[in-house]
């Protein structure tokens, strides 16, 4: 019998020692994941991402040829401009090439300018050695519309300039254009902003704090109240966060985000009505908790960049971001209590 009691002993401090520990290395374990990923977009700022979140360069038009509209799209990367159906517009690339080509018929690139190359996303290509303004243009149809967008590297090209501190105004850019044959241009400047205050981190900290003083409560019944309004919040955020992002034109709303979105709020109100109705298990906390930490860190370079580039306010973006991470956090560590439960 005492042989059995031990064992018994042994089991119960290797539960209670497992518990104790495993907060602590799950929280190390996805804080170093978080910093990772939030380490890369800083790292790709210099190329800039495919399509942003938030920059800390913006780029504006300040003049464009009458009935010519033209937007900087993502910041600082990319210009779009729609021409009149009755008129013809062509873009000069910095060697004074033909690029883009507006007309009646629709519109034209030329694959014989070194700014097709140089305009490849995500990573430029090497233009053909002898391409100069007077190479024959090689046209080649992408639309039948009248709008066209590209990256245009005149504008993105200014972020590489050593600012002084302080500065914001980093310089004007403009690019060649020909308007039914007379030279004109689109023109406009660039600005630089720097990152938000590091103290948008603080919720995230402050939201763990409080999921670890609510572990080492050891209540069953005050994990399964705070795991469900978490799920809830969590779920609200993340339809948010989502609409933020798909709902932000670029420079207009496309179908596809349209339904992609309804796709992602349909499977919220789904997990939401679920939960509402007592059956959030284990799978439906786990899922939860995964897609929030997803969404928080697609968004997670509005914490680090000035420029934030969604449909809501900067300020709503910022709020959601950091709730979306602290709260995925801490759902993690509720649903390792649980499974701990199920376990033992």
């Amino acid at each position: 019998m005492e042989v059995v009691a031990t064992r018994i002993r042994r089991r119960d401090l290797h539960l209670r020692t497992g518990s104790h520990y495993r907060p602590g290395r799950l929280i190390l374990t996805l804080l170093t994941a978080l910093l990772i990923t939030a380490a890369l977009p800083a790292a790709a700022a210099a190329d800039g991402p495919v399509t942003p979140t938030a920059t800390n360069y913006l780029a504006r038009v300040t003049h464009e040829p009458r009935g010519v509209q033209a937007k900087v799209v993502d910041g600082y990367l990319n210009l779009w401009m729609q021409v009149p159906a009755h008129e013809t517009v062509v873009v000069l690339d910095f060697e004074g090439a033909p690029w883009v080509r507006f007309d009646p018929a629709g519109v034209q690139i030329n694959l014989n300018s070194e700014e097709y190359y140089l305009s490849q996303v995500p990573v430029p290509a090497i233009p053909p050695k002898g391409l100069t303004r007077n190479t024959t243009p090689r046209w080649r149809v992408v639309s039948s519309g009248h709008s066209y967008m590209w990256r245009e590297g005149r504008l993105h090209a200014l972020a590489t300039i050593a600012l002084a501190p302080g500065a914001s105004y980093v310089g004007p850019w403009t690019i060649a254009v020909t308007v039914n044959g007379h030279p004109s241009s689109v023109s406009g400047g660039i600005w630089h902003t720097g990152p938000p205050s590091p103290i948008w981190f603080w919720p995230i900290l402050v939201m763990l704090a409080c999921a670890v003083a609510a572990w080492r409560v050891r209540s069953p019944a005050l994990d399964r109240r705070l795991g469900r309004i978490l799920l809830l919040v969590l779920l609200a955020l993340i339809a948010i966060g989502m609409a933020g992002r798909y709902l932000h034109g670029r420079p207009g709303i496309q179908t596809g985000n349209v339904i992609l979105l309804a796709v992602i709020l349909v499977a919220l109100a789904a997990a939401a009505g679920r939960a509402l109705s007592g059956k959030s298990g284990l799978p439906l906390l786990a899922a939860t908790a995964i897609v929030a930490l997803w969404a928080g860190l697609t968004l997670i370079t509005t914490l680090t960049h000035g420029y934030v580039l969604l449909a809501t306010p900067a300020l709503v973006a910022r709020t959601v971001t950091a709730a979306l991470l602290g709260g995925s956090l801490s759902l993690a560590l509720i649903g390792v209590r649980a499974l701990d439960r199920v376990r033992t």
